[in-house]
């Protein structure tokens, strides 16, 4: 699990609140949004990866 600091802890648990109101404090629904955001950051990443790795392969590169 992640370490938080003190100072940074405040600043987790502001988000958390806000995440929570942004959802009327629906914590079963807050946490299928973040999932969704993740899922969609992941696919993001993995296109990313690929558009990178065959432009790498394009110039030569081995």
């Amino acid at each position: 699990m992640m370490r938080v600091s003190r100072r940074q802890g405040g600043i987790v648990r502001e988000e958390a609140a806000e995440i929570l109101a942004l959802h009327n404090g629906d914590a079963l629904e807050a946490l299928r949004t973040l999932i969704a955001e993740r899922d969609a950051v992941e696919e993001q990443l993995a296109v990313a990866t690929l558009v990178m790795r065959r432009q790498y392969e394009a110039e030569g590169r081995p």
